[in-house]
């Protein structure tokens, strides 16, 4: 395969992804507009509980990731059958997990919520919108599992067609149930837990349809076994990358709850301006979202059909496309970094905060975008632990002790605490770096080969 041809299976996966993405954000951002002109408890609130969905959101997100894996590398194989038997036990056992998850959730809602502040109006504002927007869980593990059966045939445009109907159900709900134009109800936040609850629930649901649709992938890839039997091979398949990938996205959910708090011991206006902020940062890094997803993806194909110079043309031509998406957002966010926060809220005390954080982010946004390529290498070269551990090392080690003692021992200004995030990516690509050659991930194809061969002489011999 050439290089134009690479480049276009690249860009066939990641483009629909960032499309997806956009759309995603754009329904985020015009929410969180609305939402940021309530009060500035809203605002923070909102951010409380979307912590808490969040976390559950990372953990079957990573599990999404290693069912891609698996089928991503059957799909190489041509071994139809079990792209869906994959799929299929990965619904068996995350589905009935992701209920347990919401009902620990209503039952120790306010431990869990006295993690983050001891405001009691915050508490109260956030578990109105808790209590109803933590019923989405199940339908966004629902969402993980579909995403990676599509994404696993190399197929990112149907997800990307659902997040445009998702997004269009939270903006009109959204828009409706907050400010109750004419004689429906103004619900405030209350609104916007409800239409956030069926964005998902809309998204779920679609994704599982097409799916099983008469000319949907699974009516043509048959298999014999029973929906609900466990297959323990393709389980272990399906976690041992998986529950890595999971405990990677929820020691950062897990780092957001403390620096969360942290945030908080400086006022709500600061925690609404980090939440904001955040925002801002997403809409700049969403042309180096699809990364991830392409490089697990691809690089699984390549290692199932057992290709090392498709293998090897892949990682190069990702690494240098998401070197230029890193390099436009650093550009935007040095650029508008007052012109999002304006958009995003008319606090001038909140804008001012978020101006901040969106300007020293701009310095972690080559090195994240970077990582995201070189974690789905190693991911899908067999390494499951590596991204984890190096994830641990970025937020456990660097970020998370720095804004603690800078916030809450040396109670220096809020700036030194977006200093400690920027400084974790910058810490973890180099951490991944060094890893990538140390472990010559490049080679794991053309070294499995050359064993193969040694393994044949020693057996001749």
């Amino acid at each position: 395969m050439d290089k134009k041809q690479v480049n276009r299976d690249i860009f066939k996966m990641v483009l629909p992804i960032i499309i997806e993405n956009m759309l995603q954000m754009s329904a985020g951002l015009v929410t969180t507009a609305m939402i940021g002109r309530l009060m500035a408890d809203d605002i923070a609130a909102q951010g409380v509980g979307n912590r808490i969905i969040n976390t559950f959101w990372a953990l079957f997100k990573g599990i999404g990731i290693g069912a891609t894996v698996i089928v991503a590398l059957r799909y190489g194989q041509q071994r139809w059958d079990q792209c869906r038997r994959t799929v299929e036990q990965a619904y068996v056992t995350v589905i009935p997990v992701s209920l347990l998850c919401v009902l620990g959730t209503l039952i120790f809602l306010d431990p869990i919520l006295h993690l983050f502040t001891q405001d009691q109006a915050l508490l109260d504002t956030a578990r109105g919108f808790a209590r109803i927007a933590i019923f989405a869980v199940p339908f966004m593990a629902l969402s993980s599992l579909n995403a990676a059966a599509f994404n696993g045939h190399g197929n990112t445009k149907t997800p990307m067609y659902i997040a445009f109907l998702m997004n269009g159900v939270n903006i009109v709900l959204g828009f409706l149930l907050i400010f109750g134009p004419g004689p429906l109800p103004a619900l405030g936040l209350t609104g916007a837990a409800i239409s956030t609850l069926c964005s998902w629930m809309t998204g779920g649901l679609t994704g599982l349809f097409l799916l099983y649709a008469p000319k949907g992938y699974f009516s043509h890839e048959i298999h014999n076994q029973s929906f609900f039997s466990l297959d323990k091979h393709v389980l272990a398949q399906i976690y041992k990358t998986g529950i890595p990938a999971a405990c990677e996205n929820v020691f950062w959910q897990l780092s957001a709850i403390v620096l969360s708090n942290v945030i908080l011991g400086y006022g709500s206006a600061a925690f609404a301006a980090y939440n904001l902020g955040l925002q801002a940062e997403t809409i700049c890094e969403m042309p180096g979202i699809g990364f991830v997803t392409a490089s697990t993806a691809l690089a699984a194909r390549a290692i199932g059909m057992n290709d090392d110079a498709l293998y090897r043309l892949y990682f190069k031509q990702m690494r240098k496309f998401s070197f230029f998406t890193g390099v436009f957002a650093s550009v935007a966010l040095f650029t508008f970094a007052g012109g999002f926060m304006t958009l995003l809220t008319d606090k001038g005390e909140i804008q001012a905060l978020g101006q901040v954080y969106v300007f020293i982010m701009g310095f972690a946004q080559i090195p994240q975008d970077l990582a995201k390529v070189y974690n789905g290498t190693i991911r899908s070269a067999g390494y499951r632990n590596v991204p984890m551990t190096v994830s641990f090392v970025g937020i456990w080690c660097v970020r998370v002790p720095m804004a603690v003692i800078c916030g809450k021992l040396l109670h220096l200004d809020l700036s030194f605490i977006w200093i400690a995030i920027a400084l974790d990516q910058i810490v973890r690509i180099l951490i991944n770096m060094a890893i990538f050659q140390k472990k010559r991930v490049i080679d794991v194809i053309s070294d499995g080969r050359a064993a193969r061969l040694q393994g044949e002489k020693t057996s001749v011999s």
